[in-house]
């Protein structure tokens, strides 16, 4: 009976940790939402189509890497951390990497049908104040002061700040390079998608081997138009961080 009355306390006390919550997980969403925007953001300039941007499949990878990450290291989203809040199991056991999964995949259940629906209401009906990835997982979210007991929420191992430091660092190296070098393509591949490539009526195309000068790139380009080989040429300059075409041949004998 002491044991039955022990669980009922924590999952009492609990409660209404996480109901307290309320207000800084709504303001946490914001910073969330705000914090992936810029991300996105990005990502979509370099390495997404001009017209359509980056694939949802990717995009829904880039989401769940952006919470999952930080929440695996430290128990909390850059929002939640923002704010000072963190996820925890609802019955005091240590917050696995499988709870962390699971709560975060289940997102786009919450998500549905728009802005977070589901999960709020979810939120506002249930004891422990848990979405439905919550629910699922077993979690909820309190106040960091709240989780001071050892494991009962996530802590980054030694080292691990340092190695997510070099993998951002990295990321950033990777992305600035791929920005000058890799993006001409993508912008041409998008020209051609709008029929803005060269001839409008072009109807394939093969890019050659690129000749680099300073803010400057040249590809050979052969084709068909019209049902017509085709041959030429076409350069992009670089312009205020992107490429944009600026001048080119095509020729298509009959």
């Amino acid at each position: 009976m002491a044991g039955a009355a022990a669980v009922s306390s924590l999952f009492s006390e609990r409660a209404v940790q996480a109901r307290g919550a309320l207000w800084g997980r709504f303001r946490a969403l914001i910073v969330d939402f705000v914090g992936f925007s810029v991300v996105l953001t990005i990502v979509n300039l370099v390495y997404g189509n001009t017209a359509t941007g980056l694939a949802w499949p990717w995009l829904a990878l880039l989401w769940m890497a952006y919470l999952i990450v930080p929440e695996s290291l430290y128990g909390a989203s850059v929002g939640k951390l923002v704010v000072g809040l963190c996820v925890v199991r609802v019955d005091g056991r240590p917050l696995s990497l499988g709870s962390v999964l699971t709560r975060n995949v289940l997102r786009f259940v919450d998500v549905l049908p728009l802005l977070y629906l589901i999960g709020g209401l979810s939120i506002f009906i249930t004891n422990n104040s848990q979405r439905v990835g919550d629910k699922w997982a077993g979690t909820t979210v309190v106040a960091r002061d709240q989780a001071l007991e050892p494991g009962e929420t996530r802590h980054p191992p030694r080292g691990a700040n340092r190695a997510l430091g070099i993998a951002l660092v990295l990321a950033l190296v990777f992305t600035i390079g791929f920005e000058y070098f890799g993006r001409p393509a993508l912008v041409l591949e998008s020209l051609y998608n709008q029929h803005q490539l060269m001839a409008g009526d072009l109807t394939s195309y093969r890019l050659g081997s690129p000749h680099w000068e300073l803010g400057r790139v040249t590809y050979p380009l052969t084709g068909f138009s019209g049902g017509r080989a085709c041959t030429g040429s076409i350069s992009l300059n670089w312009s205020w961080f992107d490429w944009r075409m600026s001048d080119g041949t095509l020729l298509c004998p009959p």
